[in-house]
């Protein structure tokens, strides 16, 4: 039997790597995804809760799929 897990918690390490990966500075992430700098420095530290529009945004602008920014409590538990 094969369970389903639904993605439904931010995960900032990928944004966070999603950056470090990047060769844009934060000032160029926050302009090109229409968010102010300091609000893109919150979104990268634990703790943050940021809307599906922003997350679309920052996929948009890493050119990344937004799936990738969401975990499960299975993942984090190791579930596969």
């Amino acid at each position: 039997m094969v369970l389903a897990h639904v993605a439904t918690d931010f995960n900032h390490n990928a944004l966070v790597t999603w950056h470090a990966e990047s060769s844009m500075t934060l000032e160029e992430v926050a302009y090109r995804a229409e968010v102010s700098y300091s609000h893109l420095r919150r979104l990268l530290r634990p703790g943050g809760n940021p809307s599906a529009v922003m997350l679309a945004r920052l996929a948009a602008v890493y050119g990344r799929d937004i799936r990738e920014l969401f975990t499960s409590d299975a993942d984090l538990a190791g579930v596969q």
